[in-house]
């Protein structure tokens, strides 16, 4: 979902790259994977997370974590910035070298698809964190949820070093946890998100659009978990397991080479479905060969991975 995003973002109005041929459909596909897939990519990660403290009884200090996310996550965050997404972004003429360098990867303002590396690494501390201080006061840990909803409903809106994304996700990454250690709870939630909807149905104007927001990336979630159960079988097949150990290096990869697919192809006539599957397909297959070479070269930490060198 998210590479489909990414491929079908430029025939929107905010793209880079400008396609030869405009297409409402798929401005439209873009607009609903955008809805509900970076929740539902950080509730999966408050789900492991959980499950790595609540029931596998992990232990781990601030520090072990800090360093632990460091190596998986702030590694390949600069060596992706620095070495692949810097360069496309300057020579394909988007951004001046000089203040991209600083904005993109100092500030942290805009380093593009990797916005999502540094916001995760810095929503594991702030849930760490918070978490321990619930446990010191004795108070249950779902209040972490609490204030990740205050944060998502009134957020600072600061642009340096993705707070701003931080506030907006962390209350998605505190329900993948909450749905591991209360699962009782969830029912509720769900209950609460289909009232929503029929009230938003009946009376439209009165549901505010951050509240919306929340209705919309729940039910997504939640159709995509039943999915997941209904499809269990495919973890079997060759295709699952070509892609699932390499799904990080799949993310890492496949944004600049689309934009580069995307730049050489957007002065052609090329019926936007054609385009769309021809460079999500080929950004798919790029990224796994271009994964297990590192990983095969013993270069393991650059995709956030121990090195077998």
């Amino acid at each position: 979902m998210v590479v489909l995003g990414h491929v079908t973002a430029i025939y929107t109005p905010m793209s880079l790259i400008v396609p030869n041929i405009p297409s409402t459909t798929l401005i439209t596909v873009k607009e609903w994977i955008y809805t509900f897939h970076m929740p539902m990519f950080i509730f999966v990660s408050g789900c492991v997370f959980a499950y790595q403290l609540e029931v596998k009884q992990k232990t781990m200090s601030f520090k072990s974590l800090f360093i632990n996310k460091a190596k998986r996550l702030m590694i390949p965050f600069f060596v992706f910035g620095l070495f692949m997404v810097y360069p496309t972004m300057v020579l394909l003429g988007f951004r001046d070298p000089v203040h991209y360098l600083i904005d993109g990867f100092f500030l942290l303002i805009d380093p593009r698809h990797l916005w999502f590396v540094a916001a995760l690494f810095l929503i594991f501390l702030l849930f760490f964190g918070l978490r321990q201080i619930c446990l010191w006061l004795k108070l249950p840990v779902w209040t972490v949820t609490i204030i990740a909803l205050i944060l998502h409903l009134v957020p600072f809106h600061t642009i340096y070093f993705q707070i701003g994304n931080v506030e907006e996700y962390f209350l998605w990454f505190s329900v993948g946890y909450l749905f591991i250690t209360q699962k009782q709870v969830v029912k509720y939630i769900i209950t609460a998100i289909a009232l929503g909807w029929c009230v938003h149905a009946a009376l439209p104007e009165i549901t505010p659009t951050n509240i919306l927001d929340i209705y919309k990336a729940i039910t997504g979630i939640a159709l995509f978990y039943i999915l997941s159960i209904k499809t269990l079988n495919i973890q079997h097949t060759r295709l699952y397991q070509l892609i699932a150990p390499n799904s990080f290096g799949i993310y890492l990869f496949h944004s600049m080479i689309i934009y580069w697919l995307e730049y050489y192809a957007s002065p052609y006539a090329i019926p936007p479905v054609v385009l769309t599957l021809c460079v999500f397909v080929t950004s798919i297959a790029i990224s796994v060969a271009l994964t297990i070479a590192v990983r095969r070269l013993g270069w393991g930490v650059v995709i956030g991975e121990r090195s077998k060198s």
